[in-house]
């Protein structure tokens, strides 16, 4: 099938929402950074902390879906505005909490708002790239989650020890409120089914048209597992690593932001460009390599996590970081790819919000609130090192399994590509 030209302005978009995606992640990682300093202040549990976390996630995956009901149908430049200035917002307005129940409003209308950013954004870049050049544009998209870390890491754990986790919400939420404003002036919408070489006139699928084409696609169903699992990883890590390095090496926060933004932000970062080439280029040989990459990258990159919480010196810890996020990072590009390529051009919003809500119902929202209940539950028999082996059950367990999903997904993908294109 033949790709028209890449429409002007394609890469100006792209980049405008990788910014956006930048913002997402600096406005979800904070949390993670102020977690010490919070459960201080407002004397919270563990339990209780994982449970904010939680309540996030829960409400960023289920409003996807009408967010996405609304990008197939109306204009995904408007939503992305929207969205980024309500989540920065809330964001902000986290500063101002007082107790457990105004932390956790706080948070879940920041999901609100993030559940706008992606469903919209993966369907303008599959109408402004084809796929032979896909995986790479969304790898440019998802570059967004490592700059964010590092930001949020970063920023949020100076500021944080200069003045305190209220300021630390307040000065990295506000600016984008007034990002979203040029955001809406600088974006413009592609063609629906333009990069395909499609003129698509007919209205978008009912949600549950869309659901059970994705699921008729064992591809599909493999790869939402597999990446469900290797969420509760990667949130699990991520959501508690500076409490655990605060904890288990009595280090200063701030120290432990620096090093966290350096070793987990750079690497994923070069992880997130390398994956999406590297999955381009091997996917032309086979598309197969679609879900071998991944697979692959977790049966590395799971065993590496758990020495991070198994060894008992820092810099060794902060050291095997950086190769154990960016082989992982290698499951993301490709399975964001095999999910534009198996969903139909009016329903690829509604795809990656399902998606997403798959992935973040058993991943994002089980990994912070189990770890955290691990790890009181260790407490009994680890004492101070209950939070250590309760990461140490999660990545070898969760990460290994998700490798077998993604090896079984591999199986499937020529045959059912092949045969969306040969429909199309």
């Amino acid at each position: 099938m033949h790709s028209p030209p890449l429409l002007d302005g394609a890469r100006r978009a792209l980049i405008v929402l990788f910014v956006v995606s930048v913002f997402n992640y600096i406005d979800r990682f904070v949390l993670s950074v102020v977690l010490p300093a919070i459960k201080s202040d407002l004397a919270l549990t563990d339990t209780a902390l994982g449970a904010v976390a939680t309540a996030f996630t829960l409400s960023y995956v289920l409003f996807g879906i009408p967010f996405a009901g609304l990008a197939d149908r109306h204009s995904r430049k408007a939503i992305i505005a929207v969205s980024l200035a309500l989540w920065s917002a809330m964001t902000a307005a986290s500063g101002l909490a007082q107790n457990f129940w105004q932390l956790a409003v706080a948070r879940i209308l920041v999901g609100v708002g993030e559940a706008g950013a992606t469903p919209p954004a993966h369907s303008m870049i599959a109408d402004y790239f084809p796929r032979a050049r896909r995986a790479r544009a969304l790898s440019i998209y998802g570059i967004g989650a490592p700059v964010g870390l590092i930001i949020g890491f970063g920023a949020a754990s100076w500021l944080v020890e200069t003045y305190d986790w209220r300021i630390t919400f307040l000065a990295l939420g506000l600016p984008g409120v007034l990002f979203a404003l040029f955001c809406y002036a600088v974006l413009k919408e592609p063609p629906r089914g333009y990069a395909d070489g499609l003129r698509v006139q007919e209205a978008p699928p009912t949600i549950v048209t869309t659901l059970t084409t994705l699921l008729r696609s064992r591809s599909f169903c493999h790869t939402a597992f597999a990446t469900s699992l290797y969420t509760v990883v990667y949130i699990a890590v991520v959501t508690w690593l500076p409490s655990y390095f605060v904890r288990s090496f009595a280090i200063g926060l701030a120290e432990v932001g620096v090093w966290l933004a350096l070793s987990v932000g750079v690497s994923q970062l070069i992880g997130m460009l390398s994956a999406g080439v590297v999955a381009d280029s091997l996917a032309a040989r086979g598309l197969r390599w679609y879900g071998l990459i991944p697979a692959l990258a977790m049966f590395v990159s799971a065993p590496l996590l758990a020495f991070v919480f198994w060894t008992d010196n820092p810099l060794l810890a902060a050291l095997v970081l950086a190769p154990a996020f960016l082989i992982s990072i290698f499951q993301g590009p490709p399975s964001f790819a095999i999910v534009q390529a198996i969903a139909a051009v009016r329903m690829r919003a509604m795809a990656v919000a399902l998606f997403l809500l798959i992935v973040n119902l058993l991943g994002a929202t089980l990994g912070p609130l189990l770890t955290g209940w691990l790890s009181d539950r260790f407490v009994a028999t680890a004492g101070e090192d209950s939070l250590k082996w309760a990461l140490i059950v999660i990545c070898l367990v969760f990460g290994l399994w998700s490798g077998l999903h993604y090896l079984l997904a591999a199986r499937h993908l020529e045959g059912e590509l092949n045969t969306n294109d040969k429909n199309e």
